[in-house]
């Protein structure tokens, strides 16, 4: 396809406005067919979207991206596109992260694909003069990802580690055991709802927002968001002491029950406001649109090829290949041997209060070491499939209700590597070690992320993705370091055979 100088240099307005409405329409087009592709993990995300209200915000990224976009239609018309090796190995790495999601069945690793595609085509098949004038919303899809709920532990920790420092620094005779906060008064628990990670992510999310349409200078802006990450963390952690403090002040008349509520949702109020007037009070100007097409650069005509066309389609048809593909294979049941243990309904491993809370598994196994008394259980998990997989948000290692972490640690064990190990306390006073990993073909890890990858390894290998939890349980009173040695043996003498790397009868290698 040849241009001619004249068309080059000169082209018609009406040749202008046909060129505008046929990459419209293309993008629209493509942006359909990208929705029937990937429908499942659209539908799986916009679930979350709508019964999580952390996340309700996610419904408007996407079309306050595009409208940023068009909005720079300008600058963008006034680049020259080119194709982008970068890009081409960013959206095949979106291909292969989306394959490792479904065959884990990873929502977060899917949803991470799926709209991280998008930026990743643009600059596959537009380059970087492109992507440098619509960087901040090309980036700004992946706030469309359900992602931060998974910080809920840490910001725990982190939100009773303030709470405790301001407390002791007014003088407020204050005891904490893991997550269980004692005044002389009183007694507070930070439990999940109270992490925090929800008024996180939408001070992120607004101060991000914030910073690139009210800030000119990059470094002004960098800041003002680095501002609206670490605020609502300090924040969560003053409230913390705040409703502590009022309730010990009170003798425990107020900052309970529905005060709680309503104490934490005023102050959060308060804080966003905070934050929009410090962000006035530093800003530099307002990013101005440029959405008048003053230049087209004549790359654009020469870029609409069918080459461009075959490239653009190639992404969305080699996932659906790949889907395809999966959708056909049936793996082969896992198992683990019963190691002396006895097959128990979910209800009799439940009634044992410091099991692990998993409600889809195939079989429960419980016994006991007969030397230590310590408590031994199995989970198995015969297929990996959606909505019953080993690894998921839904299953803990501990019941969450009963008790508190205290501390995470991990210890060795011959033959096996590190497991973790968790010191567990309740409002009871009563203290328990659990130790605890996952066995899957090929690995044997107290990680969920390294199970997960390998479960998806596993599956696109056709090799078995099922596996097990194995965990070992000791009740202790006092000091934990003697808890911990007696773990180690007992850990030592069954953890081989627990994790099917020894058959009944055959000794362990101490």
């Amino acid at each position: 396809m040849t241009i001619s100088n004249s068309e080059t240099r000169h082209p018609s307005p009406a040749a202008d406005t046909l060129l505008l409405r046929n990459q419209v329409l293309a993008v629209a087009a493509w942006l359909l067919a990208w929705l029937l592709v990937f429908h499942d993990a659209l539908l799986s995300a916009a679930s979350v979207w709508l019964i999580n209200d952390t996340f309700n915000h996610c419904f408007f990224v996407l079309p306050v991206v595009l409208y940023a976009i068009w909005q720079q239609r300008g600058a963008v018309q006034a680049q020259t596109p080119r194709y982008s090796a970068l890009g081409g190995l960013l959206v095949l790495g979106a291909l292969l992260t989306l394959a490792l999601g479904q065959a884990a069945f990873i929502d977060v690793l899917q949803h991470l694909a799926v709209f991280g595609l998008l930026p990743a085509m643009v600059l596959f098949l537009l380059g970087w003069k492109v992507v440098r004038v619509i960087w901040f919303p090309l980036l700004f899809l992946l706030f469309s990802v359900p992602l931060g709920e998974e910080l809920i532990p840490q910001f725990q920790q982190i939100t009773a580690d303030i709470a405790i420092a301001l407390l002791h620094l007014i003088g407020v005779p204050v005891y904490r055991d893991g997550l269980y906060i004692s005044v002389p008064n009183g007694h507070f628990v930070v439990a999940e709802a109270c992490s925090g990670v929800r008024f996180f992510i939408a001070c992120v999310v607004l101060g991000t927002a914030y910073a690139y349409l009210n800030f000119v200078s990059r470094w002004r802006a960098l800041a003002f968001a680095l501002f609206s990450v670490v605020m609502p963390i300090i924040a969560n952690g003053i409230r913390a002491f705040g409703i502590i403090y009022i309730g010990h002040a009170t003798n425990m008349k107020h900052a309970a029950g529905a005060d709680h509520l309503v104490y934490g949702w005023f102050f959060f109020a308060v804080v966003v406001v905070l934050l929009l007037v410090t962000g006035h009070f530093f800003s530099d100007g307002h990013r101005p649109w440029q959405n008048r097409i003053t230049t087209i650069d004549p790359g654009w005509r020469r870029h609409a090829t069918r080459t461009t066309l075959l490239l653009a389609a190639a992404p969305l048809l080699l996932a659906l290949t790949l889907k395809l593909v999966q959708d056909q294979y049936t793996e082969t049941a896992f198992d683990l041997d019963h190691a002396g243990l006895n097959s128990v309904s979910k209800e009799q491993a439940q009634g044992q209060n410091w099991t692990p809370r998993l409600e889809t598994a195939d079989e429960f196994r419980l016994g006991q070491d007969a030397a230590s008394g310590a408590q031994l259980f199995q989970a198995i998990y015969r297929h990996n499939e959606a909505g019953r997989e080993l690894v998921s948000w839904a299953n803990r290692v501990y019941d969450i209700d009963q008790w508190s972490l205290k501390e995470q640690t991990t210890q060795p064990v011959d033959g096996l590597g590190a497991v973790t190990v968790l010191d567990l306390t309740s409002l009871r006073n009563r203290q328990r070690l659990v130790a605890y990993w996952y066995v899957v073909p090929n690995r044997i890890s107290s990680s969920q992320t390294r199970i997960k990858l390998q479960q998806a390894i596993n599956t696109l290998l056709l090799q078995p993705s099922g596996g097990g939890l194995v965990a070992v349980s000791l009740d202790y009173r006092g000091n934990n370091e003697t808890a911990h040695a007696q773990l180690q043996q007992v850990l030592n003498s069954n953890a081989l055979r627990l994790s099917g790397l020894l058959q009944p009868g055959q000794p362990t290698s101490e």
